[in-house]
């Protein structure tokens, strides 16, 4: 106990004081740029799309960028070869590869540096279709979404989920005003409209699951994703779209490594990171490392939508205080503080404002929560 208390101590000066200049190993400062694989071949009805982009610098902020103007081909066994178009930020797209079940079939990639990469003949499997995708209010008061499903023939095993959100953001306030170039100005409605916009976002985290060791090919209340009490995504109205694939073995151990790698990793019990090697290989340089891991199989596919009244005592937080800006002022609350317009004090017989009602800009304008005005089709 001695020792461990000395040890504790050490370790506490050296943070103290061995912190003040910031180390930045090769790692953050030199990643290799390696080239990154990802997507399905679509084996069922739809689109197959493969993003091409390469390794980072742990410490980029900025975007990933795509890598362009490769030549991206589905060859299959029986000597087929489909080309992929490129449509930008690294995405290639084929409308409708018309895959057989049960064929083989690989991937072949030749960038623009005059490296070519060729993945591993993957069978194309059938995924079997959603049962349900449901949701239930947690312990803490959240709200947890599972997926539940199942195959007869108890030939898939191994399953893979993605998934999409999508939820409606509405401001505090209506927003008749708007402030451009240093003056205040009615908005043309509706095209200016600000009030109603609905925000994506894609799954980022790795869920895969196994029914090797059940009696029976049952995916039981798959955890999907959840979130806390509050969270602005069930403001209105939420929806999610999880879309289901059916792996092989190996491609689920791939899967599986590397979410224990990326989610299971911090502190000083958790595993050390493994090697994650996918079924890709460099043609030209076989030593150079390649990311991503391609698989073959149908997409299925379940939305449902959560509205806010099926969600009682959802305790969504806005705090949108008013501010009263007279027109000698509206430089320094619209621009300086950020403040934004949405109604005017008019007196009557007047046609010139006497004041203006302001607020914090995510009160008034919903594109600065990070929305977009353009309403899904699904909507």
């Amino acid at each position: 106990m001695y020792k461990f208390f000395l040890l504790s101590i050490s370790f506490a000066l050296l943070l103290a004081t061995g912190c003040r200049d910031p180390y930045r190993p090769e790692v953050v400062t030199k990643a290799p740029n390696y080239l990154v694989i990802e997507g399905v071949l679509n084996a069922g009805q739809g689109a197959t799309n493969v993003r091409l982009t390469r390794t980072t610098q742990i410490d980029r902020t900025s975007s990933i960028i795509g890598e362009a103007s490769a030549m991206v081909t589905v060859e299959g066994k029986d000597n087929s070869a489909v080309p992929l178009a490129y449509q930008g930020n690294g995405l290639y797209i084929h409308p409708n590869l018309n895959l057989v079940i049960g064929n083989e079939y690989r991937l072949r990639v030749k960038t623009t540096d005059g490296k070519e990469y060729l993945s591993a003949y993957v069978v194309a499997k059938t995924t079997p279709p959603i049962d349900s995708v449901t949701w239930s209010r947690s312990a803490t008061g959240g709200v947890d979404i599972k997926v539940n499903s199942h195959d007869d023939a108890n030939k898939t095993k191994y399953y893979r989920w993605e998934y999409d959100e999508t939820w409606e953001i509405r401001t505090y306030f209506f927003s008749k005003y708007i402030y451009e170039n240093r003056r205040v100005r009615e908005r043309v409605m509706p095209a200016e409209d600000v009030s109603t916009c609905w925000r994506n976002r894609s799954s980022t985290n790795i869920l895969v699951g196994t029914t090797t060791r059940l009696e029976s090919d049952v995916i039981s209340k798959m955890p999907v994703t959840s979130f806390s009490n509050g969270d602005d995504r069930i403001g209105v109205r939420y929806s999610i779209l999880v879309r289901q694939y059916a792996l092989d073995k190996d491609a689920y151990e791939f899967y599986d490594l590397l979410r224990k790698n990326t989610e299971s990793i911090g502190t000083i019990f958790d595993a050390q990171p493994s090697e994650v090697k996918g079924n890709i290989t460099c043609l030209t340089d076989p030593s150079v490392p390649v990311i991503g891991y391609v698989t073959a199989s149908s997409i299925e596919e379940k939305r449902i939508f959560i509205s806010a009244s099926q969600v009682p005592d959802w305790r969504f937080p806005q705090i949108c205080e008013v501010q009263t800006v007279t027109p000698d002022s509206v430089v320094y609350y619209f621009e300086i503080l950020g403040y934004s317009p949405f109604e005017a004090d008019i007196p009557p017989g007047t046609i010139v404002p006497k004041a203006y009602f302001g607020s914090y800009g995510v009160c008034v304008d919903c594109t600065k929560r990070n929305g977009t005005r353009t309403r899904p089709s699904f909507w």
